[in-house]
């Protein structure tokens, strides 16, 4: 029994010394004796991104595009502004156009019209994932002249033009004024939607829209990019 006493409390001391031997082993190299290294397939890729492993689900990314509010989108891509003029003539015999019998007054619109890209009709369709080369391609429509702004300050009214004979402002009725606002508003749609200036929307709308969605996509997935065409 005593030699079995001594041959166990041998066989502690020299695992204590093991295990102490470890111990100061660990502390004087900065090793933690009893950390473990395990692979858990998590990358890293800056400080403030992890990449993680493949789980087998696919993110549908016109799910993420469409899934903003239901309001309506129209991206302003282009703007232009322009200023139509009509004169408005006033004979005091309305057969006999001399210089002399009629005043004449000039009136004034300058409006901004804009551009847009309708992005609330946007559907599934509209956009194409392609897995294998990490893009994503959205379709849309061209852009087109979806409204003129004409601010109060934005129409100029001139100074009546008088002639010997034809004094006194102007008289208008108010079926007048709206028809000369309609004739001025239609001259500035002529004015502003014109091939050059559609194509010069079209141009910046393949740009906007990317830099729209692009910063969406790579919220969900770094590695995608965003390709913008028309359909």
């Amino acid at each position: 029994m005593k030699n079995n006493q001594k041959f166990l409390n041998l066989t502690a001391a020299v695992l204590a010394l093991l295990v102490a031997g470890v111990v100061i082993y660990g502390c004087v190299h900065g090793v933690d004796p009893l950390h473990m290294r395990v692979s858990d397939g998590i990358e890293q890729i800056d400080l403030d991104t992890i990449l993680l492993p493949s789980s087998g689900v696919e993110v549908n990314f016109s799910d993420v595009i469409l899934s903003g509010p239901n309001e309506s989108r129209k991206l302003i891509v282009s703007t232009q502004s322009g200023t139509v003029t009509t004169k408005l003539t006033d004979r005091l015999i309305k057969q006999l156009d001399f210089d002399f019998m009629k005043k004449t007054q000039n009136v004034s619109y300058t409006g901004t019209g804009y551009f847009v890209v309708d992005l609330d009709s946007l559907t599934a369709a509209n956009i194409i994932q392609d897995w294998e080369n990490r893009t994503v391609t959205i379709r849309i429509g061209h852009a087109y002249l979806q409204a003129i702004e004409i601010a109060p300050s934005g129409i100029i009214i001139d100074d009546v033009k008088e002639s010997l004979l034809a004094r006194g402002d102007i008289e208008l009725t108010v079926a007048d004024y709206r028809a000369i606002e309609h004739d001025l508003r239609s001259r500035l749609e002529e004015q502003f939607n014109t091939a050059a200036n559609g194509q010069a929307a079209d141009d910046l709308a393949l740009r906007m829209v990317r830099e729209v969605y692009e910063p969406i996509v790579q919220a969900v997935d770094r590695r995608y990019h965003v390709a913008v065409e028309f359909q």
